[in-house]
């Protein structure tokens, strides 16, 4: 967006990465920023590298060459494509206890909040691997947005999300009042939201 000038939160400065020994890059001296409270978008097809520039912005990878600044104190959240087995046999609490490093005497009333957010309604100790894909999609991103981030990035969210989920999805973001980064091809689902 051309006028926006709301704080930069997240900046890649000449960076570089690559795989395979340099023999398939993703960026070769890249340098973009990223402002606070705005939507923004990658888009490419499979194999291209999107989930990559995830890994680097979250710390999971390290650039190769350049550096990736991140305002100090700003947090992240993913909400991501599917659910690690390892929470499969998590209750809808336990898994969300993850999310947090200390115990939070309020989690049941916050859980049931977030999950009315993203319009999913389920006992708290039910588990998880009792539920559909596109159920597990919305406590996907339900987990990432309980952790109320500075910067949300959201991995190919519209997958297993049926019509009315991608319909929720698409309201939720426009009400966002943070940072989100979407990965995702589908073009379409893009345009409806984004700066």
């Amino acid at each position: 967006m051309a006028g926006n000038q709301n704080p930069i939160i997240l900046r890649f400065d000449s960076v570089s990465f690559a795989y395979n020994d340099g023999r398939h890059p993703i960026l070769v001296e890249s340098d973009f920023s990223i402002r606070e409270n705005t939507k923004i978008t990658i888009m490419g097809q499979n194999g291209a590298g999107k989930t990559t520039i995830f890994k680097m912005i979250t710390g999971e990878l390290k650039p190769q060459e350049g550096k990736i600044n991140i305002v100090n104190g700003k947090t992240i959240a993913v909400s991501r494509q599917v659910m690690l087995k390892e929470h499969l046999h998590l209750s809808i609490k336990e898994f969300f206890e993850t999310a947090f490093t200390e115990k939070d005497y309020q989690l049941d009333k916050k859980i049931t909040e977030i999950l009315k957010v993203v319009n999913f309604n389920a006992p708290l100790n039910k588990p998880i691997k009792d539920f559909s894909g596109g159920q597990q999609a919305r406590l996907l991103l339900a987990y990432a947005l309980i952790q109320h981030p500075d910067i949300l990035l959201l991995d190919e969210p519209t997958n297993n999300l049926d019509g009315n989920g991608i319909n929720d999805l698409i309201m939720f973001l426009l009400s966002y009042d943070k940072t989100v980064v979407v990965i995702s091809h589908d073009a379409d689902f893009l345009n409806l939201f984004t700066d």
